[in-house]
């Protein structure tokens, strides 16, 4: 299953080395990820899909504990298609 998650930060060096460990660690697989800086410079917002048959608020609980996060969305939950 593939879920799209919106997430804004503080722009720190080390935020998406952060979110990528837990999300290895609550054993999700990176499908995509797109960053782009707010317009005050501080923050990112950063689109990262994943996927993984586990219940998805394992990995949000997880995120919203880093104290770079300030904000996050779960926008979509959908079935991976698997094409022959």
């Amino acid at each position: 299953m593939n879920h799209v998650l919106n997430i804004t930060t503080t722009n720190t060096p080390a935020v998406v080395e952060r979110l990528l460990q837990v999300t290895r660690y609550r054993g999700y697989e990176l499908a995509g990820l797109q960053l782009t800086p707010r317009s005050d410079a501080n923050s990112l917002n950063i689109t990262l899909t994943v996927s993984g048959d586990k219940p998805i608020h394992l990995l949000t609980s997880q995120l919203h504990k880093l104290y770079d996060v300030q904000q996050l969305e779960l926008v979509s939950a959908e079935l991976a298609v698997l094409s022959a």
